[in-house]
């Protein structure tokens, strides 16, 4: 498995895996897929680009998981996507979005994070955002925050990120509807 930048050839692919037993409610898989798209959206080709062509991507280098130096750049409204693929066939295994948080400094929001049904349980998803992680670190970001339903996966949400290292930091009761905290988590990078 290795982790690239997405392309707009694995979107079909991604589509699938957002829509594909997450649980994710239908307005959900719409709101992924906007941030996909945007993701997708190429930033200005008038961008100034770093030393190594990338729009601050920082220099090549191998992540978690054996992954792959970041071929992106960062479109105009701040989202990026990475995706984790099989190294035989580029089958799009997991997917992970992600931006700066505006109006601060080197913070950073984890939008989603989505491993293919099949595939889960693999460490794909912590291989993915510890891809992610270390991209941020190189840039010199400190912190990366996500916000979850308490529902979310029956609790394998909450699970995932406490698991790779992030902390509750605080909750909302009945945020999305009755019985559906929202749950934020952060992590220190």
């Amino acid at each position: 498995m290795r982790i690239r930048s997405v392309l707009p050839s694995d979107r079909s692919q991604l589509i699938d895996i957002l829509s594909q037993g997450a649980g994710f409610r239908s307005e959900e898989v719409a709101c992924a897929i906007e941030l996909l798209d945007a993701a997708l959206d190429p930033s200005d080709p008038t961008q100034e680009k770093d030393a190594w062509g990338a729009g601050g991507l920082g220099p090549p280098r191998t992540t978690a998981g054996g992954s792959e130096p970041s071929q992106g750049s960062v479109n105009k409204d701040g989202y990026e996507a990475r995706v984790a693929v099989a190294n035989d066939n580029e089958r799009v295994l997991g997917y992970a979005c992600f931006g700066t948080t505006p109006m601060t400094e080197a913070a950073y929001d984890l939008y989603w994070l989505v491993v293919a049904e099949d595939a889960r349980g693999q460490g794909i998803g912590a291989a993915l955002f510890a891809g992610v992680a270390d991209e941020l670190k190189q840039r010199g970001g400190r912190i990366i925050r996500v916000e979850t339903s308490s529902l979310e996966g029956q609790g394998g949400a909450r699970r995932f990120y406490e698991k790779t290292g992030f902390k509750l930091s605080g909750a909302i009761p009945d945020f999305y509807r009755q019985g559906d905290d929202l749950l934020l988590f952060a992590k220190v990078l």
